[in-house]
């Protein structure tokens, strides 16, 4: 159609150039005084200046973004055109446009409605949102879309949110003439082929289809602070000698980060330490996926946040945000090693102790308060942030670990699933071999380590909450709960009431548990966690001073069943879905008992075989490969 159209300009000179501009303007014809001026190659001449398509007059297209809660989205995109706009020029129905908002349905949707939609349209003298409404003339026409939604999952990466693509629809008029509408949309972005790997077969995913965006074709605002360390510019930390519970070797690997230090750092004041790690489902090492596929490490950076540190005693806080790829090729003979951390059986990769040394240096390089380094996580992060914390007993001052499983006492001298794992060895520097009171400990029997911790854990209904029924019935202590039901009417201002009154509660230890309820899913509740101040506003009020004087739970000891097995509610840990009559309880342990020697339920991704909470290898014998929904006595 575009070839065509060019064509017929050559042949019929501005007479058939005046049809296609007057269908365009809807009706309306040429002015008067048109002429046949000189054009310049590609346009027609006419008395107000050259007539073009908008294919021609378009320079680019660029997506400007932000991180929301449910991770990167697009706020605006800016149309830079070869020549000024007058205000008056443009409207809403003068575009059409495609971005990912709009490939979204409403089951796909957690909060609000139509993705994407065109919400205000103006032109600007710069690429850039206006809170004004931009100016009177300009190069850019700013399009805003509609943000008020939430998605329930974040894509596979940040660049699939800021596809975006213009149809230009209706004539403009400009002082050097008109412009024709588009007949296709122009954009700035490329198709590519997603493969990704399903843990659960040990194979590749079936291809998916997405929308790139080109490198340089948007921005995504809140994450200007943050330094980026990349295997590809040689920048990424070089970790040496780091033990793997999977096979018991070790193993030297280049670590990926994002690092965010106050512009106004001064190593004369004293700051805190965030380490935020990301869940499973966005393993890569491009350290910008953490950086965007939650609110989390955005918040961080925040204004608001940086002064709610002020306002606590600190001068700032520096965020580092490890980036753990999927695979990693460690040497010829292994090209595709796997690295995810605090796997279903709880076992540790490699890239955990990585962190910890990573840790190790950011904490030497700045001027860090020892009693202000504080732990975040998602899924597969907050699993990893717990586990590190019974590592190096109140080395965290806090944890806010989101919608993940919570337990890691798991024997893994034991053969499991066919394989043999291993556990990290206490080296004293990786791992401590005494507790922050300088005593004797085996940082294996985790429930009993973390039991002065600060920690604010915010899960769904269906996640695993052993703890909380080992510490009831081994020490008589119940930790607050409170649910938090979601839905359309959730704001932000409702989630933080309800967290203020949940950490207000009278509370033996320093945990506190949010059960987020309604439409929710095991994803989104991190959007929701992290789009809740005051989670931020208890984590930065906690200091490692507050554990160390808390004492721990009398959980240094051998486990051992209480006589009788509870079974309410609080203890089943699964129900068989094809028998709902064969439910598998969390074992009542005896009053006065420890948790030295219990075992956490365990699965095996891409296999049948598990183990459930309290087993002993006697039993895992019996059931090494089959699976187990029989009743713990």
């Amino acid at each position: 159609m575009e070839m065509r159209l060019r064509r017929r300009r050559k042949q019929g000179g501005i007479a058939v150039l005046a049809l296609a501009v007057a269908i365009a303007l809807n009706g309306q014809a040429l002015p008067a005084e048109a002429s046949t001026a000189a054009a310049p190659a590609g346009q027609q001449a006419d008395g107000q200046g050259f007539v073009t398509t908008a294919e021609q007059a378009i320079k680019s297209v660029k997506a400007l973004g932000f991180v929301d809660t449910d991770g990167s989205k697009l706020r605006a995109i800016a149309v830079e055109y070869d020549r000024p706009i007058a205000a008056k020029a443009v409207s809403k129905d003068a575009f059409a446009v495609e971005d990912y908002g709009m490939t979204l349905s409403e089951k796909d949707l957690t909060q609000g409605s139509a993705p994407g939609a065109v919400e205000k349209v103006y032109v600007n003298d710069a690429p850039a949102v206006s809170a004004a409404g931009g100016t009177s003339s300009g190069r850019y026409v700013i399009i805003e879309v509609n943000t008020d939604y939430q998605a329930g999952r974040f894509p596979r990466s940040y660049a699939i949110t800021m596809a975006a693509g213009v149809k230009q629809c209706k004539a403009i008029h400009t002082a050097d003439g008109f412009i024709l509408p588009s007949e296709q949309a122009v954009t700035n972005y490329t198709q590519k082929t997603y493969i990704g790997y399903d843990p659960q077969t040990g194979k590749d995913r079936a291809p998916e289809y997405y929308h790139y965006a080109n490198e340089g074709a948007y921005t995504i605002a809140g994450l200007e602070g943050y330094q980026l360390y990349t295997i590809e510019d040689g920048t990424a930390f070089h970790a040496t000698h780091c033990f793997d519970e999977a096979n018991g070797q070790y193993w030297d690997l280049d670590l990926p980060y994002a690092l965010y230090v106050p512009a106004d750092y001064d190593p004369q004041k004293s700051y805190g330490l965030v380490l935020h790690i990301h869940d499973a489902g966005s393993m890569s090492s491009d350290p910008r996926l953490t950086l965007t596929e939650s609110q989390a490490a955005a918040n961080y950076a925040s204004e608001a946040f940086q002064s709610l540190a002020k306002a606590n005693g600190l001068a700032g806080v520096i965020v580092l945000c490890p980036a753990i790829a999927e695979f990693y090729p460690m040497d010829a003979a292994h090209p595709d090693y796997e690295l995810r951390m605090a796997r279903d059986n709880w076992t540790l990769s490699c890239a955990e102790p990585a962190i910890w040394q990573l840790m190790d240096k950011i904490t030497k390089e700045y001027h860090i308060d020892p009693d202000r380094i504080y732990g975040s996580g998602q899924s597969m992060g907050g699993m990893t942030v717990m586990a590190m914390a019974a590592q190096r007993d109140n080395y965290f001052a806090a944890l806010l670990p989101m919608s993940c499983k919570w337990g890691n006492n798991f024997n893994k001298d034991f053969p499991f699933n066919g394989a043999r794992y291993y556990s990290m060895p206490a080296d004293g520097t990786i791992v401590w071999q005494n507790d922050s009171d300088g005593r004797p400990v085996d940082y294996r029997n985790w429930f009993y380590l973390v039991s002065d911790d600060n920690i604010l854990y915010l899960n769904t209904a269906q996640e695993n909450t052993e703890y909380r029924v080992l510490y009831e019935d081994l020490a008589g202590v119940k930790v607050p709960r409170r649910s938090l039901v979601l839905d359309d009417k959730t704001t932000a201002a409702k989630r933080s009431a309800a967290i203020r009154r949940l950490v207000a509660e009278p509370n033996e230890t320093g945990i506190y548990q949010a059960v987020l309820t309604g439409n929710v899913s095991h994803m989104s509740a991190w959007f929701y966690g992290h789009g809740t101040p005051a989670c931020y506003d208890w984590l930065l009020k906690q200091t490692r001073k507050t554990e160390m004087a808390r004492p721990k739970l009398p959980l240094d000891r051998p486990f051992a069943l209480a006589e009788q097995q509870k079974k309410t509610a609080d203890h089943i840990y699964s129900v068989d879905r094809k028998d709902s009559s064969k439910v598998v309880y969390y074992p009542t342990g005896r009053r006065g008992a420890g948790t030295r020697g219990y075992n956490s339920g365990v699965t095996a991704l891409g296999s049948t075989a598990s183990l459930p909470p309290g087993w002993q290898p006697s039993f895992a014998a019996k059931t090494e490969g089959k699976g187990s929904t029989d009743a713990v006595h």
